[in-house]
């Protein structure tokens, strides 16, 4: 039988024979655990387990910043921790995201999460590791504060989002403060890490008043164009569809609507918001000009949301008498920031088409 203090010995030994590829995989096992633990930030529970990943990260960070030799094991497994809160935190976000707004904007979104978790692996000199691991921090806790400050208000707009910022550079002020009476060595390293951490929260402010990312806290769970949408007896909704084409599995329903005998077309549509939260969306309808290759509003639909729902608060607005032609119809708030949308081109028809029927 193998002494416990061999196996002490031969876990060490690997530790530090695979010292750089420890973050990534603690990255990715955060990814996985939150995908069978998905925390939600709205969520008493889930509120309090981001917050601790959060804290605990910053505790892990402080830590890190003392130990002055690498190979050690300690600050080896106290980089795991760390990687592995951030992991935790960055998959809750990209599950609510990850569907929102336009592919570009969400790509941008997502590009700029796998930027920061994934650019560990580059970091090989310690105090740039720190840095890039404070401003990984700070990006995270911006995410969580933009999402958790509106819940809280119970309202959300340009003010309290930019109310959202100031409080995460508040934060991350108070975790400087702590670096800098802890470590001396970091200390000297502040004036750089402060202007990352500037420049994450201008680039971040200008993303939002742009329209490039999605409207936080909000986040789009479905959308699609439908042959019918009514209200069934059970308090869901009974729609009829086309099946998608094969290479449409991003999709709801198909990208072409078969127009038949002149009936209408239904935009469904499912906008998570956290709970608490109850504010105005629009379903804005717009048609597609050959000519001038410009996009214009057919319709406006307003209705309000409220939040708490899992699979995202549903609603849906109808159109009749829609020219063949390419269309489309976005999700917006009032002040006019995408949540989401879906294209489609309305064809005209002399056979019906084949529905299928789904309640939602």
């Amino acid at each position: 039988m193998t002494p416990p203090t061999s196996i002490l010995n031969i876990f060490k030994e690997y530790l530090q024979k695979y010292e750089r590829h420890v973050g990534a995989v603690s990255i990715l096992l955060g990814f996985i655990w939150d995908f069978f633990t998905f925390a939600r930030p709205d969520q008493l529970l889930g509120n309090i387990i981001l917050l601790s990943y959060l804290i605990g990260a910053a505790l892990g960070i402080a830590l890190l910043s003392l130990y002055r030799k690498r190979g050690e094991i300690t600050p080896i497994i106290l980089l795991a921790l760390v990687q592995f809160a951030f992991g935790n935190i960055a998959g809750s976000f990209l599950f609510l995201y990850g569907k929102s707004g336009t592919f570009e904007g969400s790509s941008l979104f997502l590009l700029i999460l796998g930027v920061f978790l994934i650019g560990n692996e580059f970091m090989r000199e310690k105090y740039s590791k720190i840095i890039f691991h404070i401003s990984v921090w700070y990006f995270l806790s911006l995410l969580y504060l933009t999402f958790v400050v509106p819940m809280v208000l119970g309202k959300m707009g340009d003010s309290v989002f930019f109310l959202s910022s100031v409080i995460s550079l508040i934060s991350a002020g108070m975790l400087l403060l702590v670096l800098h009476l802890t470590s001396k060595d970091i200390a000297n390293e502040l004036k750089k890490v402060s202007l990352y951490i500037g420049g994450i929260f201008v680039a971040f402010n200008a993303f939002y008043f742009l329209n490039i990312i999605p409207p936080v806290p909000l986040s789009l769970q479905e959308i699609g164009i439908y042959h019918l949408v009514e209200r069934a007896d059970n308090a869901n909704y009974k729609t009829l569809y086309e099946k998608p084409e094969w290479y449409e599995f991003l999709s709801d329903t198909k990208k072409v609507f078969n127009k038949y005998n002149n009936e209408s077309v239904y935009c469904f549509s499912s906008v998570f918001a956290p709970v608490k939260l109850s504010t105005g969306i629009n379903h804005r309808w717009e048609h597609y000009d050959e000519m001038s290759n410009e996009w214009s509003t057919v319709s406006i639909v307003p209705f309000t949301i409220t939040g708490g729902r899992d699979n995202g608060y549903r609603g849906y607005s109808q159109k009749q008498n829609l020219t063949p032609g390419r269309f489309r119809c976005s999700v917006e708030t009032t002040t006019g920031a995408l949540v989401g949308r879906t294209t489609f081109v309305v064809v005209n028809v002399t056979k019906a088409p084949v529905l299928l029927q789904k309640e939602r």
